[in-house]
């Protein structure tokens, strides 16, 4: 799959591309993520050098509990740090569910709606209007209060594809430029739920959209470690989480996802590399097979 964002081709073919994260929030639960708002400039350029394709920059934590910030407050977090970034050549994309906070956002230069919402209505007028790109998640519930509803499925698979392939046809029906689709690891997820979702991804991407998936050092990756079942801010420094947030990532990349947003970009992108050279042989044999 090629990739149009910011003026540039991505090639996602075969590769998985890795998103950056970077946090000027306060309280994400991933707290060595969180820079300062005068050193992301500084922070960018190392995921970058790292392997990162883009950067994902919030101001909002979606844990549980997580401290409310205004729209102007988060406005005046990412919109220096997206304008420093996009002038250094940086892709960009900023993570909020606030339509204000998008379209702010977008007007420093963002290349990318990043919304777990599913992308409130006012978002989408805000990508339909500037003509940017949107990603959209599965989500039961609202940011910080997703646990608050019920969580059992009959077939979670079955219910993230059929809402994500209804929702992009949506927003693309109102005249976004194109949709990303997230399946919403960890969020009113168990754990089997979250390994469905997994074993899923070769028929999300069927369905022609890029692929994004988030599930770095999230907290059902500690429970798979034996750790019991923890809140992803409750999971940080539990042993293994690196590693199994690699594994994870490597296996969705496996599986289909286009796009991976992570904390730890150097460990991640070294080993994707062997899921592109497993992929693109199997592409050759397949072509080859079919002469």
């Amino acid at each position: 799959m090629l990739i149009e964002l910011g003026g540039q081709t991505l090639d996602a073919t075969d590769q998985c591309l890795v998103m950056g994260i970077l946090n000027v929030a306060t309280d994400s639960p991933v707290s060595d993520s969180v820079v300062d708002v005068g050193d992301a400039p500084r922070r960018a350029a190392a995921l970058r050098e790292a392997g990162a394709a883009m950067i994902d920059v919030g101001a909002q934590s979606t844990r549980t509990g997580a401290a409310q910030v205004s729209a102007d407050q988060e406005i005046a977090r990412v919109v220096p740090v997206i304008e420093s970034l996009v002038a250094e050549g940086h892709l960009v994309s900023v993570d909020t569910w606030t339509a204000a906070v998008a379209r702010a956002a977008v007007a420093a230069g963002a290349h990318l709606i990043n919304d777990i919402t599913g992308a409130d209505p006012e978002t989408v007028e805000v990508a339909v209007e500037t003509k940017t790109p949107i990603a959209v998640m599965h989500m039961r519930g609202r940011p910080q209060r997703h646990r608050e509803v019920a969580h059992q499925y009959e077939d979670v698979a079955t219910e993230v594809r059929e809402y994500l392939g209804g929702r992009a046809s949506e927003i693309e029906a109102a005249g976004a430029p194109a949709v990303w689709i997230d399946p919403g690891f960890q969020f009113g997820r168990g754990l089997d739920d979250n390994l469905r979702l997994l074993l899923d991804l070769p028929n999300l991407a069927t369905l022609g959209h890029p692929v994004l998936i988030s599930a770095s050092r999230k907290g059902f990756l500690a429970e798979m470690l034996g750790h019991g079942a923890l809140r992803s801010h409750d999971a940080q420094g539990r042993p293994g989480m690196i590693e199994a947030t690699i594994a994870f990532n490597v296996l969705a990349a496996w599986m289909g996802a286009h796009v991976v947003r992570v904390h730890d970009v150097e460990g991640v992108a070294r080993a994707l590399n062997v899921s592109t050279a497993a992929r693109a042989l199997q592409r050759r044999d397949r072509s080859e097979r079919a002469r």
